[in-house]
Formats: C-alpha cells, sequence, structure tokens
C-alpha cells in the first residue's frame, strides 16, 4: 500500500469517526497546522511541540474519545498516534511510544522529513475533505 491508499483509508475511519461524533473539527486543525510547523521549526521540535499537547499520549482512532476530536484544544494526541503510524509504516522507524519515535527521528530528521511532509499534506486535503 502507498502513502495515498493508506491516507485514504485513514479518510475512511474518519469520515465513520464524524458520523458518530458529529465531527472531528480537532483533527482537521491539527491535520492543518502540522506540516506548516515542520516546514518552519523542524519535524522534531514539531513532534515535541504535539507530544506536549498531547499530555504525554497517542491515541488510536479506535480507541480516542468524540471529545478528542470535536473540541478546540484537542485532538494532539490522535495526529500524534497517525504521525506515529506514518513514521512506522513507510520510514521503518521501529518504536515502543511517542518519546521513542521523536528519538529515532532524530537520528534522520532530513531523510525522513523528506519522506514525510508528502504524507501530511495529503492527509491535510483528505481531512479538510472529511471534516
Amino acid at each position: 500500500m502507498d502513502y495515498i491508499d493508506y491516507v485514504i483509508e485513514y479518510g475512511k475511519k474518519l469520515e465513520n469517526i464524524k458520523s458518530k461524533c458529529n465531527s472531528i473539527d480537532a483533527f482537521v486543525r491539527r491535520a492543518e497546522e502540522f506540516p506548516s510547523l515542520v516546514a518552519q521549526e523542524g519535524l522534531v521540535p514539531a513532534l515535541t511541540f504535539y507530544y506536549s499537547k498531547a499530555e504525554g499520549k497517542a491515541s488510536s482512532l479506535d480507541s480516542a474519545s468524540c471529545e478528542e476530536f470535536r473540541n478546540e484544544g484537542k485532538g494532539y494526541s490522535v495526529y500524534l498516534m497517525f504521525i506515529i503510524d506514518v513514521l512506522s509504516k513507510f520510514n521503518n522507524i521501529k518504536c515502543n511510544d511517542s518519546l521513542d519515535c521523536i528519538r529515532e527521528t532524530r537520528k534522520n530528521e532530513l531523510i525522513i522529513t523528506r519522506k514525510l511532509l508528502p504524507i501530511l499534506i495529503e492527509m491535510k486535503k483528505v481531512a479538510n475533505i472529511v471534516g
């Protein structure tokens, strides 16, 4: 599966969550701002910022509450899990938690950023379509 197919499948899951929760606005906002944050600050600083806002936890789509998708100031934990999944699947980053992922990403940040940005931009588009 290439990254476009992966993002489309993720978008379908977001559609199901939107119908259940009535909104995915918090996720959409995080998807909109993360690529710009990476471009301005770098991937590792962007990841650590999202990690701090997620209060140290990453939530999968299946385990996240509707509040994590709807409310202003939320969505960081769900989007952080999306990033972790993408790092694992498309960049061969092996990590057990968010901090491990940040540490591993730091080793090859420039190469990983080049691979990651097109995926982030596609997710931004899909999130806007779904949201």
